[in-house]
């Protein structure tokens, strides 16, 4: 590559007629400032196998886009942007997958508007380029094959550069190709293959297996396997991989024993009838179909081998179909494990579906393709949707039974405060306080109730949580409970940022929390103070929110049922309902956070709670 400064071209001092003399001996394009084609020479067209039509007003393919971060992409925009001309060999894959290597010549121009353009100049240097990179791998396979690969361990960074290359059965060294990288030993068609491979080695930490095929002089071509093990340092990340090969194809005879393996697996997976299963190519085409996705889709194999695998998604969803496939693809190495997929399917008659998959990508020599696994779910879709609208029936009943059954309990407390004012003894006094403290308890499982079915819909309603404020208002409107005014409370509030929640269940959490300790907190005495601690810490997408006290505590066996509705894990609070925790799981979980529990009994109890910053 060479970058020289030259005096500016004026774009408007070449005239038609130059363009016509330069065609006739030239091969050349000129683009503007964000590298579109506004004219390309015939010559161009015919190299790059495209009519002008689409050429003009796209992006140069050749020169690809100032966002390429290749090294050699990066350089030539960058002299180009500077007012340089760039000289250097460019790679193009042109229309029918012909590879052609092109020397370039890059000169920018100025316009009289002061946009810059630059014109391109090409040379085919294909043949040449192609015949000295045959003498380069038939020279590194010389020295490999001076050693045999099979009997020689590589041991390779995540970049594939060899660390050292020891002869596995002297134990000896070969210090001439450290520093090397592996893909000098393969032919450039697998060198796609291997990166992936070592990526998947050292992102997965697993052993993988890699095959390619080698030029091995009067032999012919083999077959090798190479392992790819990976060897983890102290803190468990992987140093480096091991790369072992072996040789597995030195005759016909076992050639034929790989076709007919190949063609036993292909009937099993051509036969399975549960489960969708297609096979595509790199450019997502169908290269192998089973009898469930013939099932599923209505096709048959001969309607689908060779097509786009796009003709299966919803012409309604194709938009986001298309971009949930290449973001897959782009992170392929492979495909996050066990992640899956939702599309919507679209079948031969027209019927739309909904479809859960995984696509894994793997290769078969220096092929590259992706499986991809398939489930119908509108069967659970189905059920999904018919829960979802069970769970609102049950709410709304809930809701309105609770606000109902108020109704009668307000009357009661009506008549209560009318026999209050009548002549009565001492016990009927008594009698109608317990009444009325009965009332005061079924008063707050009504409204417990009613909130606990309103969770759902209050979820989506944002505020701006100032959690001093809120936990203040909180602690002041408890304080009339029994026990509240022996109670120390510690509070320690970290917040600098923004938080967005609904502020009625984020204040639910904190009432139920500081009302459930207040509740099972132990009897003060002249040695023992009980003490309540509230600790929130907020960070850059989540709250922390601890609440601990020194109460009575919870048996282990106890544990894992405080969340339970109703549940109580001891009668000596009387003013409880039993729903407080259910509400604060319930709450938790809607806000997509999470809740654990850690109690000693006699000791005291830890309520930790992480909830998300519901960012708009």
């Amino acid at each position: 590559m060479k970058v020289q400064k030259l005096e500016k071209i004026k774009f408007e001092d070449i005239s038609p007629e130059v363009l016509k003399v330069l065609g006739a001996h030239l091969t050349f394009t000129i683009t503007d400032t964000i590298g579109r084609v506004i004219y390309a020479n015939d010559n161009y067209c015919k190299l790059i196998g495209k009519p002008k039509n689409t050429i003009l007003g796209y992006g140069n393919d050749i020169l690809k886009s100032q966002l390429c971060t290749d090294k050699v992409y990066k350089e030539l925009w960058s002299a180009i942007n500077d007012g340089n001309t760039w000289k250097g060999v460019l790679h193009h894959k042109s229309e029918g997958s012909k590879h052609l290597w092109l020397e370039t010549a890059i000169y920018p121009m100025q316009s009289q508007n002061g946009n810059q353009k630059y014109i391109s100049i090409y040379e085919n240097i294909t043949d040449y380029y192609e015949l000295q990179n045959i003498s380069d791998t038939r020279e590194r396979e010389g020295r490999v094959a001076m050693r045999n690969i099979s009997e020689i361990t590589l041991s390779i960074n995540n970049r594939a550069k060899i660390l050292r290359a020891t002869d596995n059965e002297i134990n000896k060294d070969y210090d001439d190709i450290v520093g090397t990288y592996i893909y000098d030993f393969l032919d450039k068609d697998y060198h796609d293959a291997i990166r992936s491979k070592i990526k998947e080695a050292f992102t997965h930490k697993i052993p993988v297996e890699f095959q390619f095929a080698s030029y091995t002089g009067s032999s012919g071509s083999q077959l090798f396997i190479s392992d790819i093990e990976p060897v983890f340092n102290k803190s468990g990340q992987v140093s480096y991989v091991n790369v072992t090969t072996e040789v597995k194809t030195k005759d016909v005879r076992i050639l034929k024993r790989l076709k007919d393996i190949e063609t036993k697996y292909k009937a099993v997976l051509k036969s399975c009838e549960f489960g969708i299963i297609i096979v595509t190519d790199e450019d997502g085409v169908i290269k192998e179909w089973n009898e469930g996705a013939h099932l599923a889709f209505g096709y048959t194999e001969s309607e689908v081998i060779g097509r786009s695998l796009t003709m299966l998604i919803s012409k309604n969803h194709l938009e986001q179909g298309l971009k949930e496939l290449l973001k897959i693809k782009a992170t392929t190495g492979g495909h996050t494990r066990g992640e899956t997929t939702e599309l919507i399917g679209f079948k031969k008659n027209g019927e739309e579906f909904p479809l859960e998959l995984v696509i894994h990508e793997w290769y078969c020599g220096k092929e590259r393709y992706f499986s991809t696994v398939m489930l119908d779910v509108s069967k659970r879709k189905k059920l999904e949707n018919r829960l979802r609208q069970k769970t609102k029936d049950l709410e709304l009943f809930l809701y309105r039974s609770a606000h109902d059954l108020k109704a009668p309990i307000t009357s009661a407390e009506g008549l209560i405060e009318l026999i209050r004012y009548e002549d009565i003894d001492g016990d009927t006094l008594q009698l109608i306080e317990m009444l009325s403290a009965t009332l005061n308890q079924g008063k707050l499982l009504f409204d417990n109730l009613a909130f606990a079915a309103s969770i759902s819909q209050k979820k989506s309603e944002l505020n701006i949580i100032n959690f001093e404020k809120e936990i203040n208002r909180i602690l002041n409107m408890l304080s009339g409970l029994d026990g509240y005014e022996h109670i120390d409370f510690n509070i320690k509030i970290d917040q600098t940022k923004r938080f967005l929640s609904n502020r009625e269940l984020l204040c639910s959490i904190f009432q139920n929390l500081v009302q459930n300790a207040i509740i099972y907190s132990k009897t003060p005495r002249i040695d023992f103070r009980p003490k309540i601690n509230i600790d929130v810490k907020q960070m850059t997408s989540q709250v922390q929110i601890t609440v601990s006290d020194n109460g009575i505590g919870i048996n282990n066996e106890n544990k894992d049922k405080v969340f339970d509705i109703y549940y109580r894990a001891s009668n000596e609070g009387k003013q409880g309902t039993g729903l407080g925790l259910y509400i604060v799981k319930c709450i938790v979980e809607d806000l997509q956070g999470s809740i654990s529990v850690d109690s000693q009994l006699g000791v005291g109890t830890t309520f930790k709670i992480t909830i998300p910053n519901q960012k708009k």
